[in-house]
């Protein structure tokens, strides 16, 4: 049937008005939310597990005024009591407790007695159910000393041969709560939806609708709109003309025959001769067209954008994306931007930048918390297309954690400025700006990360091979990393300290001539007075030997860049291959390795480059 086709599709609340029976009725209102009619139905039918699910369903909607009617139809005291515990309702359960006095409910009593405070009643319900001595302490705690005198002398007990009747220190009398919210109007507020077609008198379920004996489809429509009110008066209709028409052979009147204009008595079997054929295909197209037009109506109302889906359309930043918790987004946008292979070390970046976008409020003590976005510029967006999550990484937090890495390379602490620079490289993924200028310093910052980086390595290695045995190799290997790290774009004032210990190495293992070198690079950086004194002292002594003992490959002449893999150089003209991140320099053999030097990059990966300027969205 139509019916069961509507409702095994999805569109229960279209079946509900082609049904009659209460019953059906009262399940298909349930199913599509109607409240209404299922109470409705509900006192129709009137029997007790019709009521407890309607119950069930109504609390589970928020319809308290519905919960409290279909408790007391099923006289639910209990539930009653504590509905309007929950709710604040002292003046009913006031009410729950005189129900309770009148059907003789010692249980009910006493509960009620606790969830208003009326300690007098809870004494005397205690003494009617024969605790004695629980109402003797009951009356005395609160402070009812006639009351615990006369149940005393009642149970002839002398007051010397009560132990453990004194109050213990630091307790605390049992009240109820005070309401946190104290209302009667306690239904949660509802969407409000269109009405459709079967919502007026076009109702096949409602009893008093649909087609009437003696009258035709279009008079039962034409009068339904009216509902018997007297409309002449709307549209000036003197009332004291007789139209000789009386009720029994008028348009819509009940008689046997109908008479139509002229007179004529309509003969039976007459729609025959006219084509008209009764064969069911004009209701059912009827009944199709009603329910597209049921379901074009019923149509509830579209949730409203999330301000997050908000944040991730207007923004193709990934930190942005993080943001609004869209992840895959994100990572296919450093995918494609800087060409990340591996998220484990950019995982606490993550969901720092993911949990600090949000703020949570507590609103009480048993709802779940309410978690509100923050925005980056709440003052100035006024439109939804402003809208940004806040910052978390920002360009003055990555000045700071630089001159942090500044200061341990200073004090000669490689590994902790090793740690500092690359957390900073890391963080300057997720760093978002308004202006050029600002991007421009990203940009400057992440090639001042990579350089340390690949210094502070290079010199930790050559520490490493310090501590192995004196042999032919490892010289020229120290003295090689010595003058590798020279030429890591560094501070002045670091550049000035990375030549004095490769001019130290050099001369220390007889390489006059790269000595000499670094020497005179060193005084061109214009130090003080007393290290240029020992820099000039060197290229005297270095311009006598001029030559080196060992077969070093360096030569400052031939530019090159350092292999950030094996710390060797590439000359100008050889082969080549950068991490699309951070642009470090590495041997073909390294091509679709994991860059050394940011750890997340793939070596050789195609890229469009980092994107930080947030107005270029």
């Amino acid at each position: 049937s139509i019916i069961a086709y509507l409702q095994k599709n999805g569109y229960p609340e279209i079946a509900l008005h082609f049904v009659r029976d209460d019953t059906a009725r009262f399940e298909l209102a349930l199913e599509c939310g109607n409240m209404d009619i299922a109470l409705e139905t509900a006192k129709a039918i009137d029997t007790p597990a019709y009521w407890n699910k309607f119950s069930q369903e109504a609390l589970r909607r928020g319809h308290i005024q519905m919960v409290e009617l279909a408790y007391q139809r099923t006289k639910a005291y209990d539930k009653l009591s504590f509905l309007y515990s929950i709710t604040g309702n002292t003046e009913k359960l006031v009410k729950m407790q005189k129900i309770a006095i009148m059907r003789n409910d010692l249980q009910s009593r006493l509960q009620n007695s606790l969830f208003i405070g009326d300690v007098e009643d809870r004494v005397r319900v205690l003494q009617e159910s024969g605790q004695h001595a629980l109402a003797y302490l009951t009356a005395k705690s609160h402070g009812l000393v006639e009351e615990a005198e006369s149940i005393r002398a009642g149970a002839g007990v002398e007051e010397a041969d009560i132990t453990s009747a004194d109050v213990a220190g630091g307790s605390k009398l049992l009240l109820p709560t005070t309401p946190v919210i104290s209302s009667t109007e306690l239904d949660w507020p509802q969407l409000h939806v269109s009405k459709g077609i079967f919502d007026g008198k076009f109702n096949f379920g409602d009893k008093g609708a649909g087609p009437h004996p003696g009258k035709s489809r279009v008079a039962d429509l034409a009068t339904a709109a009216v509902d018997g009110d007297d409309a002449a008066g709307a549209w000036d209709i003197d009332e004291g003309e007789n139209m000789g028409v009386d009720d029994e052979e008028g348009f819509g009147g009940a008689g046997a025959d109908e008479v139509d204009l002229l007179g004529d008595e309509v003969e039976a079997g007459a729609e025959g001769g006219w084509g008209i054929d009764d064969d069911g295909e004009l209701d059912a197209e009827i009944a199709a067209e009603a329910t597209a037009a049921a379901a074009a109506g019923f149509v509830a109302p579209q949730p409203g954008i999330s301000e997050l889906e908000v944040w991730s359309r207007n923004s193709t930043l990934a930190v942005d994306q993080i943001a609004a918790g869209n992840f895959e987004q994100a990572m296919r946008l450093l995918r494609d931007q800087v060409g990340i292979a591996s998220f484990d070390a950019l995982k606490p970046a993550f969901m720092e930048i993911y949990t600090s976008s949000r703020s949570v409020l507590t609103t009480a003590p048993f709802a779940t918390p309410s978690r509100i976005p923050l925005r980056r510029n709440p003052a100035e967006s006024t439109e939804a297309s402003q809208y940004f999550p806040a910052k978390i990484y920002s360009l003055s937090s990555s000045l700071e954690q630089l001159q942090q890495g500044y200061r341990a390379t200073t004090a000669a602490k490689f590994e902790d400025g090793l740690v500092l620079f690359k957390r900073l490289l890391l963080s300057l993924i997720f760093v978002s700006v308004d202006t050029a200028e600002d991007a421009n310093e990203i940009k400057q910052l992440l090639q001042i990360c990579r350089e340390y980086i690949l210094g502070i390595t290079i010199e930790l290695e050559r520490a490493s091979v310090a501590k192995e045995e004196a042999t032919e190799e490892n010289s020229v290997r120290l003295v090689e990393l010595a003058a590798f790290f020279t030429h890591c774009q560094l501070r002045a004032d670091h550049e000035k300290l990375s030549l004095r210990a490769a001019m130290n190495t050099a001369y220390k293992h007889k390489c006059f001539k790269a000595a000499g070198e670094f020497a005179q690079r060193l005084l061109d950086l214009v130090p003080t007075p007393q290290i240029a004194d020992k820099a000039r002292k060197m290229i005297t002594i270095c311009d006598r030997q001029s030559r080196d003992n060992l077969a070093i490959n360096y030569d400052a002449r031939n530019p090159f860049v350092i292999c950030a893999a094996s710390h060797t150089p590439i000359h100008r003209g050889e082969p080549a291959v950068n991490c699309p991140y951070c642009q470090a320099a590495y041997k073909p053999e390294h091509n679709g390795e994991l860059c050394r030097v940011c750890t997340v990059a793939k070596i050789g990966a195609k890229a469009t480059g980092l994107r930080s300027l947030a107005s270029a969205n």
